[in-house]
């Protein structure tokens, strides 16, 4: 099951950092600081004001959920675009899953009509994506902000969602103050979970030293009691303990825990949470145990071919250990 559990663990990993919050709904949007306009363009926010709404989409070539939003936000370009809204997708990160930032124009001139609004790609510094996704603790894509004529940003979220209130913004019947406090509470919570992902940094830090630190149970008590019922988070913590190669000094103790507790939070319904739990009581020489959990995980994953292929794979070691083999 290590695909899986990297995946669950990566989308945790790369969450916001703990960037100060310099921006709020209804403040002035901050100038797009471009390397390349790719396509169409250069778009000034500031000589939008008093005739132009504007949309800035932050994407990615490598994201699969980014070029599913493409030809909806082409198909939203053309629908208001006699009403003065402007679209704009801002490429940031590139440099991952094995794409660079010289792929964006060749991506942009593939997709030709089906991305039809303007495209540019942020600074090798990701000045903009700093300016809007880390001042707003947002730390995934695509997401969208829209940019009223006055230049204030008024709403941001998937483009999924982007119709309805674009559409209240132009007729002026957006509700910015209600929108401000549900941003409040996801702005809390992402500052919370930042504060978890640093405590877990923290932890697996002293556990992957050479001589075990004084601190590190006190640490991991601290992190298993930050991360709550989240059942993902707890999740990670117990998988990471289990199979992390750079782990020197292995808390058994808080992998079953954590473990446990993953179990409970998502009542056992979750394949990859039910296989790391059979993990840790497999690694903690609870076999038996093991091999009911691990079947358990298996009929969970019964619709996803890969996925019940590798679980099925670990209750066979499993079985075979059990059996003497």
């Amino acid at each position: 099951m290590k695909s899986l559990h990297i995946a669950v663990a990566t989308l945790f990993l790369f969450a916001w950092a703990g960037q100060a919050l310099a921006l709020d709904l209804g403040d002035q949007a901050p100038a797009l600081k471009i390397e390349k306009w790719v396509k169409g363009g250069p778009v000034e926010l500031a000589k939008g004001k008093g005739k132009n709404v504007f949309v800035v989409e932050f994407w990615a070539t490598w994201c699969g959920p980014c070029k599913v939003a493409i030809p909806h936000l082409t198909e939203l370009q053309a629908k208001y675009e006699d009403k003065g809204v402007v679209f704009v997708g801002v490429s940031v990160d590139e440099d991952k899953r094995r794409k660079t930032r010289k792929d964006v124009v060749p991506f942009v001139e593939k997709m030709g009509d089906k991305m039809k609004y303007v495209v540019a790609l942020d600074t090798n510094d990701g000045a903009t994506s700093e300016a809007y996704m880390d001042a707003f603790a947002v730390d995934g894509i695509p997401h969208s902000f829209v940019i009223d004529k006055q230049g204030r940003i008024m709403w941001h979220g998937h483009p999924e969602a982007l119709e309805e209130p674009l559409e209240q913004i132009l007729a002026g019947k957006f509700d910015l103050e209600a929108f401000k406090k549900k941003d409040a509470k996801r702005r809390a919570e992402a500052e919370k979970q930042a504060r978890t992902m640093q405590l877990m940094r923290k932890y697996f830090d002293l556990v992957s030293e050479d001589e075990k630190s004084k601190d590190a149970d006190n640490v991991g008590m601290l992190l298993y009691l930050a991360i709550g019922n989240d059942a993902h988070l707890l999740n990670m913590l117990s998988w990471e303990i289990l199979t992390n190669p750079g782990i020197k000094h292995r808390d058994m103790d808080l992998a079953m825990k954590a473990g446990k507790a993953a179990y409970d939070a998502c009542n056992g319904e979750n394949a990859a949470i039910v296989d790391t739990y059979a993990r840790a009581l497999f690694d903690t020489g609870s076999v038996k145990e093991a091999i009911k959990y691990q079947r358990k995980a298996v009929e969970l994953a019964k619709d996803h071919e890969e996925m019940r292929a590798e679980l099925q794979e670990t209750l066979e070691r499993y079985e075979a250990s059990a059996s003497g083999v």
